[in-house]
């Protein structure tokens, strides 16, 4: 598939039908890299299931309670 788009206000454009084919969403991360004077490619760089959950395993501080509350605060409302 080949398509044109605009470079435009310092931003490219992908345009809808490549986005509706890649499944492309809104804060996916792409990597672009040069390959010489007159082109680039870009590739998404989404992060399956399971490379979120270890992730998120591996910095416990973004599960569960915050750190610095008390039982109190905790269970405040409960009952």
């Amino acid at each position: 598939m080949l398509v044109e788009t605009t470079y435009h206000r310092k931003k490219i454009y992908v345009p809808v039908e490549v986005r509706e084919k890649i499944g492309l969403m809104e804060g996916d991360k792409l990597a672009v890299a040069v390959l010489d004077g007159r082109s680039f490619k870009v590739e998404l760089k989404r992060k399956t299931a399971d490379e979120e959950i270890l992730e998120a395993l591996a910095d416990p501080h973004e599960v569960g309670v915050p750190s610095g509350l008390t039982r109190r605060e905790i269970y405040e409302g409960v009952g």
